[in-house]
């Protein structure tokens, strides 16, 4: 097992139309879109800095998802996205868990929380 290192993962967020909500985190979320595949789109790939996400159908075997993205300068996004005219579930606090962290659904109910560790976190990323 020494020689193995698991490199990154890639959550893919689901979605009825793929491409719609491709151009969402593109126009609103300020990501870019690295690839739309099929016609139409069965698959897409989004990135912002070294963040990305798949974008696959949502069906019965796969519903929409919930992830956790670590971040620094928490407030300045939470900024950038409301002036976007994202609308986040809640402004930047302090958890308890040492990290503060806000969260955003999209329109196809994926849910993505970023956080940044506090100076009193020892949480993974911080």
């Amino acid at each position: 097992m020494d020689n193995v290192r698991l490199l990154k993962t890639i959550p893919a967020l689901r979605a009825d139309d793929i491409k719609i909500l491709a151009e969402w985190y593109r126009d609103a979320m300020g990501f870019e879109i690295l690839f739309l595949w099929g016609d139409p789109a069965e698959y897409a790939v989004i990135r912002r800095g070294p963040v990305e996400f798949g974008i696959a159908r949502q069906d019965a075997l796969f519903g929409p998802i919930s992830t956790y993205t670590y971040v620094e300068g928490v407030d300045a996004l939470h900024a950038e996205l409301v002036g976007r005219g994202v609308s986040a579930s809640r402004s930047p606090s302090v958890q308890p868990y040492g990290m503060k962290d806000f969260d955003v659904t999209d329109p196809s109910g994926n849910r993505i929380c970023f956080g940044e560790a506090t100076e009193e976190s020892d949480a993974v990323g911080g």
